[in-house]
């Protein structure tokens, strides 16, 4: 911690508070002033995930840095699923590296703590809006591109929407954009990011996710749709388009260029679609 605190000029010195338990950090924490958590995932009372979870469930506006053993690769991906901003490896961090994990924690946790305000929300549904989206994913990009993390980025459209709208009214438009938010928090985890970007285009980002998860969200996805057209009785059937891009390590790229690569793919699945159909009454 003398070495982090030294990692740039002017800083002022950590103060180290040491707790040997997940009870001792949740007393210290009840007593305020605490600006950073480096939390091991191997404390007696809180093995594994049990601690961060206690942390994050009485603390959620507490960054958390997640320190896991040198075989505990995949829990440390686990423990950022589940709310912790950064993680590092026990014997293998020095004071820069921890110095930049506490500077990228800490600035992580202002921005999801900003998303809160109306600013990044849209609404109508209760998801992100487009700001918040790049706003709140942009950090999950830089540290994919550090730890060669993968992720997907999925585009979906309400098809038909203006005709949902004409036919029946602008009120019922806006229970379907609601519904479509459902489906969506129904199809992907609670750590994921969700947005709706303008009119029937959302947007989601599934952390953790390599690119043969892919056709499993999309079947996932598929199937709540068919739930909810079973269940509800409209003078329409839901339709959602859907389009997939996934990060790549090694070619990086901004969280607007996958966002644009998801667009892209989904508009080819509609033409796709369209064609199909065209076919098919042609065919007739």
């Amino acid at each position: 911690m003398g070495e982090a605190g030294a990692a740039f000029a002017g800083a002022a010195p950590y103060q180290l508070t040491l707790a040997r338990t997940v009870a001792e950090t949740l007393q210290h924490l009840s007593e305020g002033s605490v600006d950073v958590v480096l939390l091991d995932l191997s404390l007696p009372d809180g093995a594994r995930l049990d601690g961060l979870l206690r942390v994050r469930e009485l603390y959620p506006d507490v960054p958390v840095i997640a320190l896991a053993g040198l075989n505990d690769e995949s829990l440390a991906v686990q423990a950022l699923q589940a709310g912790a901003q950064d993680y590092l490896t026990k014997g293998r961090m020095g004071g820069s590296l921890l110095a930049r994990s506490i500077r990228y924690a800490t600035s992580l946790n202002r921005m999801q703590m900003a998303l809160r305000s109306l600013s990044f929300i849209d609404n109508l549904t209760g998801l992100y809006n487009r700001r918040g989206f790049v706003t709140l994913a942009d950090p999950h990009v830089r540290l994919a591109q550090r730890v060669k993390g993968r992720f997907l980025v999925v585009s979906v459209d309400v098809s038909g929407l203006g005709g949902i709208n004409t036919a029946s009214s602008y009120d019922e438009g806006d229970m379907v954009l609601r519904d479509v938010a459902e489906v969506l928090r129904k199809t992907f985890r609670d750590s994921d990011i969700l947005a709706r970007l303008a009119g029937g285009s959302y947007m989601a980002l599934a952390l953790d996710a390599p690119e043969e998860k892919a056709p499993i969200i999309t079947s996932r996805l598929q199937q709540h749709v068919g739930t909810y057209n079973q269940q509800t009785i409209r003078g329409y059937t839901l339709v959602l388009n859907v389009g997939i891009a996934a990060f790549d390590p090694e070619a990086g790229g901004a969280i607007e260029d996958l966002m644009a690569r998801a667009v892209e793919e989904r508009r080819a699945v509609r033409r796709a679609r369209r064609s199909s159909r065209r076919l098919r009454q042609e065919g007739r």
